[in-house]
């Protein structure tokens, strides 16, 4: 089956109250994204149209995720929060990366697996075969600490 990628450049991000030490990071504070839903695009205007209309929109803008916290382990960072999607929020867990970029910058990334059951998002389906359940979304931020 046809791997799919979606990317969405415009995101919305408090300030993370991040504590730094060398090169291990502690988050001090719950943090919320705001990624919106008009603005993920897959280079197919069709199916972008479909999975904005399976996400809810206009009716739901945007996907939110509070990060509530993230601790190392080895090299790795362990984050959880919440994810809100189409009205549905769940917690979720993820194995991340952090590294330092630049002056004043970290890079966050990893993924997290969900499903399309676990928020009540009908399944898109192509001359009648159904995508996969299991959805993975891969993340990359730069942000200022």
């Amino acid at each position: 089956m046809k791997e799919v990628h979606g990317v969405c450049k415009e995101i919305q991000v408090d300030s993370p109250q991040i504590q730094t030490s060398g090169t291990v990071y502690k988050l001090n504070s719950p943090f919320t994204i705001k990624i919106p839903i008009l603005k993920i695009h897959s280079g197919d205007e069709n199916r972008d149209s479909h999975i904005m209309e399976i996400l809810g929109y206009p009716d739901i803008p945007e996907i939110i995720v509070v990060v509530e916290s993230a601790e190392a382990v080895g090299e790795t960072y362990l984050i959880r929060g919440k994810l809100s999607i189409h009205g549905f929020t769940r917690d979720f867990q993820s194995s991340g990366k952090v590294e330092p970029n630049g002056v004043g910058q970290i890079r966050i990334f990893g993924k997290v697996n969900i499903q399309f059951s676990d928020f009540n998002l009908e399944r898109p389906s192509l001359l009648f075969i159904k995508t996969k359940e299991q959805i993975e979304i891969g993340y990359d931020f730069l942000i200022k600490i």
